[in-house]
């Protein structure tokens, strides 16, 4: 046989459009797999291509296995892939050999479920106490819901702050984060973990920092809802560089971390856990600890899944609270398990499936865009806090608002857009709709973009009339919104963009006390179990603010491993 250079193209359907990659081939070797157009969320994406990309080059086939926790995308990867192979009439020397399920028995001081920030961060700080620690992942992939997210954290009480705020940071202070949380959740708070947060999040910023070597700087977006700045994020802006540094860190320093591990079991005596088993597609792993802390995330795609909302939902598709049956003997006190962390920026990008625009609108807001609902009338003083437009969306009887901007405010939403999870084939898919369905994104002149998103152009021609009145006197005699915000828009040519409510985050869960130990239905601490993270509901009460579900997750986390290494003394 000849041995021939070519490059294969293939697709398949991904979750959020059509994924197109190439296939490199040298004869009868396959020499390099690469995507070409995706627009999946790449911090899960480029972990799982990459995992599938090596399995498919080591065995010189298609037929490998799918990656856990993005069954459906990558199982369409390589289904296309043996398809185009096939079609070329392309026959590869296969090395594929038949795995044998193992298993696999460690004993640990310190094991810890779930690999997003809380874990790590619990998982790190114990491994510096010199325990001896282990983190299982169910995904095939790092980082949970964190991900998802920004890498926004408040740094309050901390080194950093000092540096990145200079004399500044002197006027934060643990009591004036708190007072802010109480105020912006409407004291729905549970004030022990509101202080605890907030006591502990200046130590746990240092101390990752320290650990991993991390480098923040003043965040881009210092949100209305903090009463002085003190968001801080990662260079990137993203949270994947989060994960993947603290992750790299704690296994240079001997951590241990098992990916496709997912805790189906933890055995107990005497009431205290002891043991857990962990099973994978090729391993079932059984491990024994002194301390044990769960950090596996929230449970809303469980409730999107068993239509207990209707609220688009934007988190990953595995936060299915898989703990709430593995703890089911421990008889663990539990609360608020119906609330959720509700955001009014969101393209519904598919039915029930959200993706955030919170940066993009924030930054409209602050150039001058306005939002309207279908009536094309002014609904929200733009500039005021989240829980406004959550309330003026909520308000409205389709539960759907619209931003409405002109060209120059645009190029800024877009350019953040693509910034946070979006991408620009995507962006570009959204308004080829033309506004016959969600997500409603549409440009042009003013009576074209109300007769596209079907809002009432007679009463949107007059809201932007009086708008550029009220943009130029600089009184907003309906909302009351700051002058420096008000901005006259410029041109002809408007972009009017849909918002809904989405949810990500669960607010409730299992109770604590202030270790970060885990409590009964008695609320006596179960011995040798702590938690940390999302699943620990109360710190931020019913409406947290920007950036501090991720304070919760560094500041419980790091208060969950402390308290876990010092158990493992006690015993």
């Amino acid at each position: 046989m000849a041995m021939t250079k070519q490059t294969i193209q293939a697709k398949a359907q991904g979750r959020n459009g059509e994924i197109n990659f190439d296939i490199d081939v040298d004869g009868d070797k396959l020499t390099d797999v690469k995507v070409t157009k995706s627009s999946e969320t790449p911090a899960i994406f480029n972990q799982v291509f990459d995992k599938l990309r090596t399995s498919i080059l080591d065995a010189q086939s298609f037929d490998v296995d799918a990656v856990s926790g993005a069954t459906i995308m990558t199982s369409a990867l390589l289904d296309s892939g043996k398809k185009a192979l096939a079609n070329s009439d392309v026959k590869t020397s296969q090395h594929k050999t038949e795995v044998k399920h193992q298993n696999l028995n460690l004993d640990v001081d310190v094991a810890v479920i779930g690999s997003g920030a809380a874990g790590l961060i619990a998982a790190c700080r114990a491994l510096s106490m010199g325990k001896k620690v282990v983190v299982l992942e169910k995904n095939g992939y790092l980082g949970g819901a964190t991900i998802l997210n920004g890498s926004n954290v408040v740094a309050t009480g901390s080194n950093l702050a000092k540096t990145l705020f200079g004399s500044a940071a002197l006027n934060d202070s643990p009591e004036r984060l708190f007072n802010d949380i109480t105020r912006e959740c409407r004291g729905t708070n549970y004030p022990m973990l509101s202080h605890l947060l907030t006591k502990n999040i200046g130590k746990a910023a240092d101390f990752i920092k320290d650990f991993a070597d991390l480098t923040y700087q003043k965040a881009e977006t210092q949100t209305i809802e903090h009463s002085v700045d003190r968001q801080v994020e990662m260079p990137s802006e993203s949270s994947y560089e989060l994960i993947t540094k603290v992750a790299k860190a704690f296994e240079a320093k001997g951590g241990k971390i098992l990916l496709d591990a997912r805790v189906e079991e933890i055995k107990t005596e005497n009431g205290a856990p002891v043991n857990l088993v962990a099973e994978g597609k090729h391993q079932t792993t059984t491990v024994k600890f002194k301390s044990l802390v769960l950090a596996a995330g929230g449970w809303g795609a469980k409730d999107f899944k068993e239509k207990k909302t209707d609220i688009p939902y934007y988190g990953p598709m595995t936060s299915t609270g898989d703990y709430f049956f593995f703890n089911k003997d421990l008889n663990l006190a539990s609360r608020n398990l119906d609330w959720y962390k509700v955001y009014p920026h969101g393209l519904e990008v598919e039915p029930g499936i959200a993706k955030l625009t919170t940066y993009s609108t924030k930054e409209a807001s602050d150039m001058g865009a306005i939002f309207v609902n279908k009536a094309g009338k002014r609904v929200v003083n733009e500039s005021a806090p989240y829980t406004h437009f959550r309330d003026a969306i909520a308000n409205q009887k389709d539960k759907v608002c619209y931003i409405v901007m002109d060209e120059r405010i645009w190029q800024r939403f877009y350019e953040l857009m693509l910034k946070y999870g979006f991408t620009a084939d995507e962006v570009a898919g959204f308004f080829a709709l033309d506004g016959k369905k969600s997500p409603v994104l549409v440009k042009g002149d003013l009576k074209t973009v109300a007769e596209k998103a079907g809002i009432d152009y007679d009463n949107l021609a007059k809201t932007v009339s009086h708008y550029q009145e009220i943009a130029k006197s600089g009184n907003d005699d309906e909302f009351g919104r700051d002058a420096k915000f008000m901005h006259p828009l410029e041109g002809d040519t408007y972009y009017v963009i849909e918002q809904k409510l989405r949810f990500c985050t669960t607010l409730g869960g299992y109770e604590v006390n202030d270790q970060m130990q885990l409590l009964n239905a008695d609320f006596k601490p179960v011995d040798n179990y702590f938690a940390a993270g999302e699943i620990i509901g109360g710190a931020n009460g019913h409406d947290s603010m920007p950036s501090m579900m991720n304070s919760w997750s560094y500041a419980s986390g790091f208060v969950a491993g402390t308290s876990a290494a010092d158990n493992c003394n006690n015993r």
